[in-house]
């Protein structure tokens, strides 16, 4: 089911265990208004057994709490510095030996290379966004030809 849909599922939840309904009828309840879409009968289950946990009435949120631990990414300034300075020292640098260079995964470099705004175009790494000097350039050899 799209997150919207999940996201307007778990309001109802919370609502419905406000009102004292069991996680059995809940299903039931939003299996007949949702159909194939509804969450199934055991995340519906524990979303009411949550619920039921938060304490006072109206306090129980549905919004889904930030994750503790390392971050989903390995783009840091200072690794976007070396990044970027080794592109520019070398345009025909290769992912993988960027990757090797700033100790990082393929996967991880990439990630890096997208947040600097990079392309790789015949073998050369260039900015997506040419500079005001580049497009004359561009511009001016096109019309020559």
């Amino acid at each position: 089911a799209p997150m919207e849909v999940c996201q307007k599922q778990r309001a109802v939840i919370e609502f419905l265990v406000a009102e004292g309904e069991t996680p059995a009828n809940i299903h039931k309840r939003l299996q007949n208004v949702y159909k194939g879409d509804s969450l199934d009968y055991r995340n519906g289950w524990r979303w009411a057994c949550c619920l039921n946990e938060g304490g006072e009435e109206g306090t129980a949120s549905v919004a889904d709490k930030p994750l503790a631990g390392c971050p989903a990414t390995s783009v840091s300034p200072s690794k976007k510095v070396k990044a970027d300075a080794l592109i520019r020292s070398d345009r025909r640098i290769t992912l993988h030996e960027l990757a090797f260079e700033l100790g990082e995964s393929h996967s991880s470099a990439h990630s890096i290379v997208d947040s600097l705004e990079f392309s790789n175009v015949c073998e050369r790494w260039v900015p997506k966004r040419l500079a005001v000097e580049h497009k004359n350039e561009s511009l001016t050899a096109s019309l020559s030809s």
